[in-house]
């Protein structure tokens, strides 16, 4: 019985990692039905041949684009013009290769739609990789959040989630931020490390005195570290990090009013936005006041030299009202009776309908 478990585990995961292939698949074959309908509907109108064949491909494309961002790829709204562009062009130049292939293949036997489905169905997995690599590189993550503070159990969180999330956001609170925080278990960094070995782990440490807490699992078996704005000895502790070889991140928290943003996050990679009011409690409700933080950060002139992160009361229905590469949740993953389902579904809602 658990084999049989583990099996359909198994093919789940699979047909959930080939999902992206999968839709875009349908998704090419439905824009090159779109292309052709289109091309019969204008060849009674125009008369030349390439603006016929130049407009139903560019028409083709759009619609395989926006399909593709609407249902397959949740780009975020900062990276949907640079997206278009490598699209634009990955699409062109997989066409012109079928165009040159098809001049020397002999295919009188086949008219023009079925010539351009065969030879473009050739090319599918090709184009692909090379989409997958360029233009939907930049896709909302959904990562879950896990206490290090002793009494969440590993184990069972993974036989919840499997390897579904795209990263894995370890918590670590001490007394000095949450009065009534547990002592932290830092070993469970090493066990969040053995049960997902292939994903990244950010380890957020909400105290104001990180240097305490900074050692060798942390160092070890994270690979962004996150630490506070307001903590103390920050260079210090930033230079522990990064002499490991590991990624600081900084945390704004947006019960704050920050002045001067762009000096305070200028020399980091990974901005984590911490949207609920108070650190280390799970379960809080999304701060208002956290758009507003969100909105200034996404406005800044070096918005593309960092990472955003939102972490706190990230729910389905308020997700599509920020922009961010990364999300973390926590309860509204782990207490849903299907938590697997969960994930897919925030990953999947990429919409920014502010």
């Amino acid at each position: 019985m658990i084999f049989k478990s583990d099996f359909i585990r198994n093919i789940n995961f699979f047909f959930y990692k080939k999902k992206h292939l999968i839709f875009y698949i349908i998704i090419g074959f439905l824009s090159l039905i779109f292309e052709l309908f289109l091309r019969k509907l204008i060849i009674n109108y125009i008369s030349s041949n390439e603006i016929i064949l130049h407009l139903s491909l560019v028409s083709g494309i759009l619609f395989a684009f926006y399909f593709n961002v609407k249902f397959n790829f949740n780009v975020p709204k900062i990276y949907l013009k640079k997206s278009l562009i490598y699209f634009f062009l990955i699409s062109t130049c997989s066409y012109l290769a079928q165009y040159f292939l098809r001049n020397q293949i002999e295919l009188r036997n086949y008219s023009f739609e079925e010539a351009r489905i065969l030879i473009s169905g050739s090319f599918f997995l090709i184009a692909y990789f090379f989409h997958i690599k360029f233009s939907f590189r930049e896709t909302r993550k959904v990562g879950v959040a896990i206490y290090a503070n002793g009494y969440e159990d590993i184990k069972t969180i993974f036989n919840k989630i499997g390897p579904y999330p795209d990263f894995i956001h370890v918590d670590i609170v001490d007394k000095t931020m949450n009065d009534h925080a547990l002592n932290p278990n830092l070993s469970k960094l090493e066990v969040v490390r053995a049960y997902w070995p292939n994903h990244s782990i950010e380890t957020h440490i909400m105290s104001k005195n990180p240097l305490s807490l900074i050692n060798n699992e942390i160092l070890n078996f994270s690979d962004i570290i996150y630490v506070h704005n307001e903590i103390e000895n920050k260079t210090e502790v930033i230079k522990k990090i990064e002499d490991k070889n590991k990624i600081p991140g900084i945390v704004l928290h947006s019960i704050y009013e920050y002045t001067n943003l762009e000096n305070l996050i200028s020399n980091f990679k990974q901005i984590l936005i911490l949207s609920i009011k108070k650190p280390g409690f799970s379960g809080q409700e999304f701060n208002e006041k956290s758009y507003e933080l969100i909105d200034k950060i996404n406005s800044m002139k070096i918005r593309n030299d960092f990472t955003v992160c939102v972490d706190g009361g990230v729910k389905s229905k308020i997700i599509n009202k920020f922009i961010s590469e990364k999300v973390v949740s926590g309860s509204e993953v782990l207490n849903n009776a299907n938590p697997i389902r969960k994930i897919m579904s925030l990953q999947t809602l990429a919409r920014y309908e502010k």
